[in-house]
Formats: C-alpha cells, structure tokens, sequence
C-alpha cells in the first residue's frame, strides 16, 4: 500500500507541471521525501522507477538520465515540448529563483542589434557544468560570479557590452539601443560600473563608461533613473 501510494503521488506531481516544465527526478524525489517522511535515497529509488514506467507507457518523455518532459497526443502523433526552450527556462530560473540569462548573439537579436539569428543560444548559468540532452542546441557560458536575483540583469547588460567589439552588429545606432535598454530595464549605470570593475576585464570597464557617457543623457540620467 505504502509503494502504491509512493506512485499516486509521483504520478499527481508529475501531472500538475506545466507542460513546458523540465521533469527533474532530484526534484520528484524531495518531494515524495518530504510528503512520506522518507529517507531520499529510497524516494529516488520509488521515482526512478515510476518515471521509467511512465516513460515505457509514452506518458512523458525521457531526455536523458534523470530528466523528462511532457507529452501530448495529436493528431500527428506524439508531440513534446521544443527542446531548447524548455532547456534555457530550466537553466535560468529553478524553483522560482533566478540561477541564469540569455547572452550571445541571439540576445543581441532580441535586442535589436543585430540581424544574425545563430543556431545556439548561448546561456550564463551557475549550472554551466551540466550535461544537456541530446539534440540541444544551448551553450553553456560560466558567468562572472554566481547568478541571482539581484545581479543577473547587470551582468547580462554588461556581457552585451564585453561581447560587442567581436559580435556582428548592423543596427544604426547600438549605442542609443543599448542606453535605452538600461532605462527600460532601470538599471543603476553606477552599479553597472562598479559591478564591471570588480568583475570584468578593464577594456569592458572603459567601453562601459564610454558608452553610458555619451548615451542619451549620459550617467547621470541613467542612474537617476
């Protein structure tokens, strides 16, 4: 009764996430830890072989060890979530805190500097050690210092503006998006200063404070805000 019970509840669990979530069995398994009293290693074992089992009868999808995914049926048959997506949303955010950002070129897109859509998103995450499932087409950077809530929006800005003399650019004027985009995103120019001093190379401190002075107001109005 006790292992039935162990399955009821991996089986709740694993359906109540969204279906763009990754299915972590670390994650499944605390869980059943926490709700039973339960020693984790023998929460991992009962989840292991729940997943598996959902895994066989083509309920979720295994990705690769310890990590699935959802899956729906159409009439195309079998669709699971885009790969990549769920992927970048795991290694930035877990269990609601942020743990990493975008950065490379395909942020450089996203904000209108550049044309070029590369292949790879390229990721800064504190989970830059990991092993990612085949078919995956992410890049794993090591960011400057341990990504949370607090600093990550300042260390993207700031990667941007490192990677920027290398990159292809072919906006205008990317000086002015880039000012705008501190406004936008009320970023401190002084913290932003201060963070790349401490963290980065001294070429990136002077394209950084060269770049905020002759931004549209210059350092002041930016910090001001």
């Amino acid at each position: 009764m006790e292992q039935a019970g162990y399955g009821k509840h991996i089986t709740s669990t694993v359906k109540n996430l969204p279906y763009g979530e990754i299915i972590r069995t670390d994650d499944i398994a605390r869980l059943l830890a926490d709700q039973f009293a339960i020693p984790y290693d023998k929460a991992r074992t009962a989840t292991n072989v729940k997943l598996k089992r959902m895994a066989d009868k083509g309920e979720i999808e295994r990705l690769q060890k310890g990590i699935y995914c959802h899956v729906k049926q159409s009439i195309f048959g079998k669709v699971t979530p885009n790969i990549d997506e769920i992927m970048v949303k795991d290694l930035t955010v877990r269990n609601g805190v942020k743990i990493g950002y975008q950065t490379g070129a395909a942020l450089m897109n996203r904000l209108g500097l550049t044309t070029l859509l590369p292949r790879e998103i390229e990721v800064a995450t504190n989970g830059y050690g990991l092993k990612l499932p085949d078919g995956c087409h992410i890049k794993l950077r090591k960011p400057e210092e341990r990504v949370t809530d607090e600093n990550w929006k300042y260390l993207q800005f700031i990667d941007v503006v490192r990677d920027l003399p290398d990159a292809h650019i072919d906006a205008q004027q990317p000086e002015l998006i880039l000012c705008q985009f501190v406004k936008r995103q009320q970023l401190d120019a002084l913290q932003l200063i201060f963070t790349a001093r401490r963290l980065y190379p001294a070429k990136t401190v002077l394209q950084l404070t060269d770049l905020l002075m002759k931004g549209n107001g210059g350092i002041n109005e930016s910090a001001s805000g």
